[in-house]
């Protein structure tokens, strides 16, 4: 697909429909604010064969990346209970002049069951509650399960009216953003509750079925049963009560609905129910009521600082607030005391003191305070989120979150500490149960740990990014209005921003290396290394044509004209290191005939020709050794003339010498002849 140029401002066809892959037809001159998702706003769409056909769009303008990465299987999926997905891909979005992700699904025909959470709609009785909601979303999250695709946002603000007839409900999207980025926290499990929006992590099938036994609750009540508690408050009661107290209260439920709730609102995922559980129970099997586990309540509170804390999970989001403070008890031994006396948990406080143990060991990466109050935070809470310098992240979330930064304008720094003190991997030592997914979660957090160590061009944060988040655009400055997902998109991005005059001077940043060092596997780093060092610039710019050249031969396409054209300014200084005048300009006009070419390799050629080079070395070795010849002499020369008296007395001496000896020996023979003819 042709990229197109940004546009500073919507042009006047910016009403204009837009097409999708030949297929599907956005109009962004008909918002549908009734359908809008969390990745962006809904708009109406038509298929260009189908007029009949009832679509909207969704155009993707957050700047978090959706979920592309499920969207094959879930289009497979033909159910009732789940908005279908028809078609997808990039756009020219005209309201911005940026290429945008649209995701295309068959309008459901009726509203939504909630616009909000704060309001209050008819209470649904429980054979409506059964009928309506939990049969239809256990069918809609059992395809997902197949197919390994975990929902994220079951909420009735996200639940549509399937038929009007019969009032089932459809579920609506998932995959326009990050997973369960806007759900609220009280249809989260208490951990997940604990992590920052992005920072959430995929979660699994159990986090959507405790959503659905919040959902079928809200259903029941017809109101938000925490309505009256902010997300802080909601959270804490949860925590010392468990999730079926703290939200159920009083409320008189029947034995069967109770039954339901309860296992679906199980805080221990060893003990929730299963989608098994859930049909069984639709199909008309009792199960026994599961008695929700409240967390072991120590004799006497933790004190610290304004607040108190009676659990071990409470005393973890209570240190991890002010670090500094909490390194301070945890030195004076006032946390073991608590634990052991109070509380009365050995198990904890030996994990507490093996946190701390361990902190020293754990690199000099961020501050110590910091990395020792996480760790003990984990060794309290072992399935909490990692929580450091304010920064709260599920173990699976690193790469999400790190986009969240990047994407809000914020420093990802503290991510990046985070897994350089080898936090990821505490987190999975201090689990009660070993699972076979920590073995590749390992691997994977020790490899960005050697990516982190590295801070040149192509690896630091920027490459921790691009490598957790394997569908994700790239973001340079450069192409983030192109929406490159590909190395071949990211040339033709570039391509285009050689044109402009703002440019800038080269065409590989941080990002760009990154993302390349990231899709690229077989990219030389030695290369990345060279172009990310401030050394002689020849090299310099033969290590980016090498990148490119590698690049454009891998993916394409194979004519770069604007990009060579671009790159052609950065290597003709390069030609200085040629000592042929004569060669020097033969090869800029070769450079102007490569770089319309747009084949990045022809340029490279000109300046990295090992024969070309050998050639130009002999030729100047040798006008060196006539040079210095031709010195010598000129200064033998040079002397002579500084010298010219006695060069000329030495000379006449030699002359005289000559002459007197020549007379002498013609007299000698006259005299000799004369001598004999006398005789």
């Amino acid at each position: 697909m042709a990229f197109a140029e940004a546009a500073d401002a919507p042009t006047a066809a910016a009403m204009d429909a837009v097409v999708l892959n030949n297929r599907v037809e956005i109009l962004p001159g008909s918002p549908l604010p009734a359908l809008n998702a969390p990745g962006g706003p809904a708009f109406l769409a038509r298929a260009v064969r189908d007029r009949k056909a009832e679509l909207f769009a969704i155009v993707c303008t957050s700047g978090l990346p959706p979920r592309t990465d499920m969207l094959t299987s879930l289009k497979s999926i033909e159910t009732q209970s789940l908005m279908r997905l028809l078609d997808w891909g990039v756009i020219d979005w005209p309201a911005d002049g940026h290429r945008r992700f649209a995701l295309i699904f068959e309008r459901p025909s009726g509203r939504r069951v909630m616009s909000a959470l704060s309001e209050t709609i008819e209470p649904m009785g429980e054979e409506r509650v059964t009928r309506q909601v939990i049969q239809p979303l256990a069918a809609a999250l059992k395809e997902l399960g197949v197919r390994g695709i975990v929902h994220g946002d079951v909420r009735p603000t996200n639940l549509f009216v399937r038929d009007q007839a019969t009032g089932g409900v459809m579920l609506g999207e998932c995959i326009s953003t990050l997973p369960s980025y806007t759900q609220p926290a009280i249809f989260l499990p208490i951990e997940r509750a604990m992590a920052q929006p992005g920072g959430r992590g995929a979660g699994s099938t159990a986090d959507d079925l405790y959503a659905l036994g919040v959902t079928a609750l809200v259903m029941l009540l017809g109101r938000n049963p925490a309505r009256q508690l902010d997300d802080e408050a909601m959270l804490q009661a949860k925590i010392e009560k468990g999730t079926y107290p703290a939200l159920v209260g009083t409320m008189r439920i029947s034995l069967s609905m109770m039954e339901v709730l309860r296992g679906l609102l199980s805080d221990d995922v060893k003990q929730r129910w299963t989608l098994s559980d859930v049909d069984m129970w639709l199909s008309g099997r009792r199960l026994s009521p599961k008695q929700p586990q409240v967390p072991r309540k120590g004799v006497r509170p933790f004190e610290f600082q304004d607040g108190e804390a009676w659990h071990a999970r409470s005393l973890g989001r209570l240190l991890a607030r002010a670090p500094g403070a909490a390194a301070l008890q945890i030195d004076s031994g006032e946390l073991d005391r608590w634990l052991r006396r109070s509380l009365g948990d050995e198990v904890r406080a030996e994990a507490v003191q093996g946190a701390v143990a361990s902190a020293t060991a754990a690199g000099k990466s961020g501050s110590f305070e910091e990395r020792l109050v996480a760790r003990v935070c984990l060794a309290l809470d072992p399935p909490a989120p990692i929580r450091y310098k304010q920064r709260s992240v599920m173990v699976d979330g690193f790469g999400h979150a790190i986009a969240e930064a990047f994407a809000l304008g914020q420093s990802p720094q503290a991510l990046g500490e985070a897994i350089a003190a080898q936090l990821p991997m505490f987190w999975v030592n201090v689990q009660l149960e070993a699972k076979a997914e920590f073995v590749p979660l390992i691997q994977t957090f020790d490899q960005m740990r050697s990516y982190l160590e590295r801070q040149g061009l192509g690896f630091g944060i920027e490459r921790v990014l691009y490598e957790l988040n394997p569908t994700m655009a790239c973001i340079s400055p450069m192409v983030k209005a192109f929406h490159a997902q590909s190395p071949l998109e990211l040339l033709q991005a570039l391509d285009q921003v050689a044109t402009r005059v703002d440019r800038g001077k080269e065409p590989i940043d941080r990002h760009v290396a990154g993302f390349l060092g990231a899709r690229f596997r077989k990219l030389d780093e030695r290369l990345l290394s060279i172009a990310g060092n401030g050394g002689e610039s020849g090299r310099r710019v033969t290590a980016i044509l090498n990148i490119l050249g590698e690049v454009q031969t891998r993916f394409g396409p194979a004519n770069l004209p604007n990009l060579s054209g671009w790159l052609a300014t950065m290597v003709e200084p390069a030609l200085e290191r040629f000592h042929s005048r004569p060669r020097r300009e033969k090869m800029k006009a070769d450079l102007v005939k490569a770089a319309r070419s747009g084949d990045i390799r022809q340029l490279l050629k000109l300046i990295d020709d090992p024969e070309a080079v050998r050639k130009d070395e002999m030729g100047f070795a040798a006008a060196r050794r006539d040079y210095d010849r031709a010195a010598k002499e000129i200064q033998r020369a040079e002397r002579e003339i500084e010298n010219r008296q006695e060069t000329a007395d030495t000379l006449g001496r030699q002359i005289a010498a000559m002459v007197s000896s020549v007379l002498a020996t013609v007299a000698l023979v006259g005299i000799v002849i004369v001598y004999l003819m006398r005789r």
